[in-house]
């Protein structure tokens, strides 16, 4: 996983229907599986980017006023939020962050100052393009019992999850091209803050993967399945094309979810963040805040740093931390731990192979299959059309099923965040010690008894 604010998906870290048995993945046609090394860029390993403070003042305080308080602290540039007086400052050469921060919160008009965080997406160890992929292939989903899941709720395009990430491959704009598999998937209107427009176009490979777990069109005889099919999705992009971003960009793109309004409504109910780092921020902190009161479910990887500290925004108390396990409902070696921790998920392990149809192992790596292009040949010639199945593993692959299932519960009229995260805590399997422990949590999360009792989509 990366080394700051990660994707919680084991990138930035590198996920539906029963019709799809027996049908080949038109995408691949050899029979090959190929391995590929995730990639983390030396500034996707440090906890803050250099140079650069986060400062939120109060509402009172007149712009011209915080620009000169912002120079005065050594800054050379600074970039407004779209939602309130929350600035990113570039610092001029020569000034340090403690001395800045510092500066600034002793100014009477400065709410917090704080560094900015980096953040990172969540992948592990690699991922594999198999042959024929199927329905079959998706272990993950038969581990939470999916076609029972289907039975009771399919989601509808009136419950949104934003997806904060590197974006999704959703729409056919300049080199970018829509997944095949999205078919009917219905999109809303996203935004990239990362090159700050409209088309929040993924060119990593990550957010397409995360995304097409929660959403990737099902019974449509195309590859494979999403777990929360009938629901729309919202591309944020807030992580570039190595899956590394920033606070600053996170809590934007969870501002920008909860205030956007179609016909009148707040359609996404659902944030999810395959992403995190290894240092906290009250900017994010804050905006998360706001979400939840909003009635906005937020959900985010643990990381995947395999030890006993839950990455941050995962570890707040009102977000849904999200751990993974392997195919055998263990712990995955990489997935943290700790008293912060919800639930897990699958998030598989690339180096076993413990499931299969019917349960038989079937000589694939046990990671999550879903949509997304290849990335050494966005990375190398910069094509984003070379699409195929993927098998990825970590806990940025194991929260966007937790965040299908509370778009399922919202669909089933459970609307309070607090509600959706005790509807998940209190129906999840029990693994390990009796009772919640740190390794997994409340255990293992089981949508349909979330969902049962709530009544049957007819």
């Amino acid at each position: 996983m990366y080394r700051t604010i990660r994707i919680l998906a084991f990138l930035a870290a590198l996920a539906i229907v029963v019709d799809l048995i027996g049908h080949r993945l038109p995408l691949r046609a050899d029979d090959v599986y190929r391995v590929a090394s995730v990639r983390i860029p030396e500034r996707g390993r440090r906890a803050y980017r250099p140079g650069e403070v986060i400062v939120q003042f109060k509402e009172a305080v007149r712009d011209r006023d915080a620009s000169d308080m912002m120079r005065e602290a050594g800054g050379r540039t600074a970039r407004r939020s779209d939602f309130g007086p929350r600035y990113l400052v570039r610092l001029d050469d020569g000034f340090e962050i403690a001395d800045a921060l510092d500066r600034l919160r002793t100014m009477p008009g400065v709410d917090f100052a704080e560094p900015n965080g980096v953040a990172r997406a969540f992948q592990r160890v690699g991922y594999f393009t198999p042959h024929d992929p199927f329905y079959t292939s998706q272990w993950h989903f038969r581990m939470l019992d999916s076609e029972r899941t289907w039975g009771i709720q399919k989601g509808d395009p009136s419950v949104a999850v934003a997806v904060l990430d590197t974006g999704i491959a959703y729409e056919d704009f300049g080199p970018y091209r829509k997944a095949p598999d999205f078919g009917g998937t219905v999109f809303l209107q996203g935004h990239d803050f990362i090159n700050g427009d409209d088309h929040a176009n993924d060119d990593n490979f990550h957010g397409t993967h995360v995304a097409s777990t929660i959403a990737e069109a099902t019974d449509n005889n195309i590859g494979v399945a999403g777990l929360a099919f009938g629901c729309a999705l919202m591309p944020v992009k807030v992580l570039d094309n190595e899956g590394v971003g920033s606070f600053f960009m996170v809590a934007e793109g969870i501002d920008y979810a909860v205030t956007f309004t179609q016909n009148g409504q707040h359609p996404v109910k659902v944030i999810n963040l395959s992403l995190g780092g290894d240092s906290s921020s009250t900017s994010v902190r804050q905006a998360v805040d706001r979400a939840v009161a909003a009635g906005v479910t937020v959900v985010a990887a643990a990381g995947n740093d395999g030890q006993g500290k839950v990455s941050f925004p995962a570890a707040l108390p009102n977000v849904i931390g999200v751990g993974a396990v392997d195919g055998r409902k263990m712990k995955a070696p990489y997935s943290n731990f700790g008293p912060e921790l919800s639930v897990v998920a699958p998030g598989g392990d690339i180096n076993r192979d413990d499931t299969g149809p019917d349960g038989v192992p079937d000589g694939r790596p046990d990671g999550v299959l879903q949509q997304t292009f290849d990335p050494d040949t966005a990375a190398e010639q910069g094509r984003y059309d070379d699409f195929h199945y993927f098998f990825v593993v970590g806990t940025s692959q194991a929260t966007p099923h937790v965040a299908a299932v509370a778009a399922l519960l919202y669909r089933q009229g459970i609307t309070q965040p607090a509600a959706i995260k005790a509807a998940i805590e209190n129906t999840a399997e029990d693994l390990g010690t009796p009772g919640r422990d740190d390794t997994f949590g409340h255990g293992l999360v089981r949508p349909a008894l979330a969902l049962r009792g709530y009544g049957l989509n007819q």
